[in-house]
């Protein structure tokens, strides 16, 4: 080997040293690992400790009642009440709480609320990853901290209910449609990035009908923002769209071989325009409502909605760089054509339009990055901001400790549903099958502490009754109109959860030899 040969040996070995760049031993470590162990630590004491506190609350139970079938019957395609099928929502948050309930054997209260928990964790990480990447791990850190201080998250984020799956959901979908976005302006095709968009879009479809609107209201707005709505376009989009909505007309064509086409369809269409247009069902549209509904949303969001607000401001755009601008942009498009759009619809309730509330708490972590940061000029001289931030935030841990131990065990006190689904459980012989008629979703609560499989009559007299003795939950009002034609008398009676009476009829066999009476007591 020559000399250069060697000598040129000897240059490219010390070539990677000699570019990589030496730290300043004055400066602090640039640690990464610290950011993500707090906020794990900030989620394992804020989501899991209610989780198991006090019974279930309300429509809790109705699906917690609705796993509970999915593990006893094997089906886990088409949601099922009482043994009939409840489409009103698709299967997604009803499968998770099975999923996670299958190895214990049976729903319990924890494992109905763990799916929540999980899925506030995950979107809470979502909303870090994306503000670390844009505009530093700080960043991210504060928007994580901000996210799921809010009353909504104070009891939803640990709660057996869609709404905390569905912005999980629909939080990842339209992160992963940003992230595409910034490969296609790079010059990338991004289609990893598509792909994931619209699987996550198709889980939130499968969790709650209406993930799709709050996905394409942000996409939109933000894509015409930026004149390139073409890439609604694109084959990125449009293949992976499509292989998301076979995923969804996948379950949608197995349901319907299950139920019928007619009964389905005739479900889904009710459900979107009962919000609609609610007069087609008797309704009438409250219409005052249209501009109390933003005040109400932002209300929910308090103190951060009202840093929201200022970055209307014309001027605040103009104190970040490009890509905290495009951030901006992208938070705007989220918030305010959602907000706007459920404003319009029927049943302002603001937990259906908890998907855009990410959009509000980053737009208020940027508020507060510009007062941490000197580009907007903090309003209090003598605390400093993260002062300030840091006691809002463990305020907001001493408010959720309040809350479950203190609120969530009392919850029930007057509707007991415990104490009187184990009373219901006492007067019904294990051998014997229990019924209900028209039992509304108020008593719910009292079936899940039952413990055995209820299924629905008929609600027209002598329509295919069990030939064997059957024990039915009616209503006083369904016990004074419906003659059985066959013996039964009412062998208890208890409140229901609203205190309204329950009467416990026992119906005797068909070939039973005793006088037909339908008033026996």
């Amino acid at each position: 080997m020559t000399q250069l040969q060697v000598g040129q040996l000897i240059n490219l070995e010390k070539a990677p040293f000699a570019t990589a760049k030496i730290r300043d031993p004055r400066q602090p470590l640039d640690l990464w690992w610290p950011y993500p162990l707090l906020l794990a630590l900030f989620c394992l004491v804020l989501f899991f400790p209610g989780i198991n506190s006090g019974d279930l609350w309300r429509t809790e139970n109705l699906r917690a009642l609705i796993a509970r079938e999915f593990l006893r019957s094997g089906d886990w395609i088409v949601p099922r009440l009482y043994g009939e099928p409840y489409l009103t929502k698709p299967p997604g948050m009803y499968v998770a709480i099975a999923l996670v309930s299958w190895p214990l054997g049976e729903v319990r209260t924890w494992s109905a609320r763990l799916p929540a928990a999980l899925a506030a964790t995950v979107t809470v990480f979502l909303l870090y990853w994306y503000f670390a990447r844009a505009l530093g791990r700080k960043a991210g850190l504060i928007a994580a901290l901000i996210l799921p201080a809010s009353p909504m998250w104070l009891d939803k984020a640990s709660a057996a209910e869609i709404d905390m799956l569905q912005v999980a959901w629909v939080t990842a979908a339209i992160l992963c449609f940003l992230r595409a976005l910034e490969e296609d302006e790079t010059g990338r095709r991004g289609w990893p990035w598509w792909l994931g968009a619209m699987l996550c879009l198709a889980g939130g479809v499968l969790t709650k009908w209406s993930a799709p609107v709050f996905f394409y209201l942000t996409a939109i707005p933000l894509l015409w923002w930026r004149q390139r709505l073409k890439l609604l376009l694109s084959r990125r989009h449009l293949l992976s769209g499509a292989l998301a909505a076979s995923l969804v007309l996948l379950w949608v064509g197995a349901a319907m071989t299950r139920v019928g086409v007619e009964p389905f369809s005739r479900t889904v269409v009710r459900e979107g325009l009962a919000r609609i247009y609610p007069q087609l069902y008797g309704e009438a549209y409250r219409w005052w409502l249209v501009p109390v509904h933003p005040l109400r949303l932002l209300a929910t969001m308090l103190p951060w909605s009202l840093m929201a607000v200022l970055t209307l401001r014309p001027s605040f755009a103009g104190i970040w760089d490009a890509r905290g601008r495009r951030l901006l942009q992208a938070l705007h498009c989220w918030t305010w054509p959602n907000m706007l759009f459920w404003s319009f619809l029927a049943e302002h309730a603001p937990r259906h339009s908890f998907p855009l509330f990410p959009g509000i708490a980053g737009l208020a972590a940027l508020v507060w990055l510009a007062w941490m940061s000197g580009r907007l000029r903090w309003p209090f001289p003598r605390l400093g901001p993260g002062t300030v931030l840091s006691c809002l935030v463990l305020a907001w841990l001493g408010a959720k400790i309040v809350h479950v131990y203190s609120v969530v065990p009392h919850r029930n006190d007057a509707r007991e549903p415990r104490m009187k689904g184990l009373q219901l459980a006492a007067l019904v012989p294990p051998g014997d099958s229990l019924y209900v008629v028209g039992l509304r979703d108020k008593d719910e609560g009292i079936i899940f502490h039952y413990g055995r499989p209820v299924h629905r009559l008929p609600a027209k007299s002598g329509q295919a009754l069990p030939a064997e003795r059957f024990y039915c939950l009616l209503e006083e009002y369904e016990w004074q109109a419906w003659n059985l034609g066959r013996p039964s008398r009412v062998v208890g009676r208890l409140n229901g959860e609203t205190g309204d009476p329950l009467l416990l009829t026992r119906v005797e066999a068909a070939d039973a030899d005793r006088p037909m009476s339908g008033r026996a007591d």
